[in-house]
């Protein structure tokens, strides 16, 4: 196995430790966690499928975007900043696209010692937190 696939093992080898629920399409490298939490009284729903992709260069690369399922609405009608809906994903073309990159993408030859793909997942947790 080459050195990016098999870092993109690893990466998802963690998600999956932390993620137990979440799916993986080796075409296109798509990661697929079904229930993501939102903040309360913040969005129209509780929580909504995220899915993402793991860069084919990573580490090198860093991860860009998240899509969720359903497309998703704030409570207050603002409109939404770098969103756009609908969205094709691996998993379907039902998907609202949030532009995003985790700041400070610093990973390492240690997967745990730098940053990585869970920490990117997690940081979804601050666009909702967000808002518009």
């Amino acid at each position: 196995m080459d050195e990016p696939q098999t870092r993109i093992q690893e990466e998802l080898t963690l998600l999956r430790r932390n993620f137990l629920d979440l799916e993986y399409l080796s075409e296109g490298n798509w990661v697929r966690i079904p229930s993501y939490a939102l903040p309360d009284g913040l969005w129209d729903r509780d929580s909504v499928e995220v899915c993402f992709q793991i860069p084919e260069q990573i580490p090198g690369q860093a991860p860009y975007g998240f899509y969720v399922r359903p497309g998703v609405a704030l409570k207050n009608g603002q409109p939404i900043g770098n969103y756009a809906f609908p969205a094709p994903t691996g998993f379907g073309a039902d998907w609202g696209k949030f532009s995003w990159q985790l700041t400070g993408w610093a990973p390492a030859a240690d997967l745990v010692a730098g940053t990585n793909m869970v920490n990117f997942a997690r940081s979804l947790s601050t666009r909702f937190a967000e808002g518009a």
